[in-house]
């Protein structure tokens, strides 16, 4: 079979049309993200879907709402998603003040953020890496208001100290920087506060991050036992993904999300993860 010959002049006319469908697809994109104001300080926040669950997405560290893109419209089908840029990244406004990035400061102004945009609980939460370690403190400190939780890749108060970290440091003074430094603060106060609630948790564990057997042994360890917070979680180990599994493997994670919808009475009929 022969392919039919493409022209100079279509081939134009091709590009032509294709740079007018990205600048519209950039176009309508930029409009979805609005802007609230949280606590005097600017957020950048968008919400896909007009009726189900509302699920909220916290991105990992120094990642914002683009880190669901592959996720989060496949669920918008059949649920309502927030996505949002914390303070020093995207298109919110710079933190306010120097110092590490708590925990618990961004789990009170996600709740702060929620209200402002009218969002009924109780949400499902999904967080990612160093998100992770935020919706746990959500669920922590607002359990009624958390139907559940799918931890992806997630930063666990079980980890080893020092271990699963960047070899390369964040730039100082960066809001990676500030991110990084509360991660142990935050633990301990996780440790020490009240425990996590008995809701649905699914933690998904990578297998692929390009480290030894026993690195990734101990990793599906910590996960395995950031799982066995909740009486109800369950841990699904995804093969074949690295640490960004909502790129890799995308429909685990819609699949997880769906689970927990299900579980709580959701119809997510409309939503057809394959």
């Amino acid at each position: 079979m022969s392919l039919p010959v493409e022209s100079p002049g279509s081939r134009a006319v091709s590009c032509l049309v294709m740079a007018v469908l990205c600048v519209f697809a950039a176009s309508v994109a930029a409009t979805q993200v609005t802007m609230k104001r949280v606590g005097g300080e600017e957020m950048a926040v968008r919400i896909l879907g007009n009726s189900g669950p509302w699920i909220v997405f916290e991105a990992g560290l120094n990642e914002g709402i683009e880190t669901w893109e592959q996720v989060a419209p496949a669920l918008a089908a059949c649920a309502r998603v927030v996505l949002y840029d914390r303070l020093g990244i995207g298109r919110s406004a710079p933190r306010p003040a120097h110092g590490p990035v708590l925990a618990s400061a961004v789990a009170d102004r996600l709740m702060r953020l929620l209200a402002a945009i009218d969002a009924t609980p109780p949400y499902i939460l999904v967080g990612h890496s160093l998100g992770g370690l935020y919706v746990q403190s959500v669920a922590r400190r607002y359990p009624m208001s958390v139907a559940g939780v799918v931890l992806v890749e997630a930063a666990s108060p079980y980890e080893p100290p020092g271990v699963f970290v960047s070899t390369v440091p964040p730039a100082p003074g960066s809001t990676a920087a500030a991110e990084e430094a509360g991660v142990a603060p935050s633990v301990r106060a996780l440790l020490a506060g009240p425990p996590f609630p008995p809701l649905p948790l699914i933690v998904l564990a990578a297998t692929d991050h390009g480290d030894t057997s026993e690195r990734e042994s101990l990793w599906r360890d910590v996960q395995a036992r950031t799982a066995a917070l909740s009486p109800k979680g369950h841990l699904e180990v995804v093969e074949g993904s690295g640490h960004f599994t909502q790129n890799d493997r995308p429909q685990a994670v819609i699949q997880a999300v769906l689970r927990l919808a299900r579980e709580n009475g959701a119809d997510v009929s409309r939503c057809r993860a394959k």
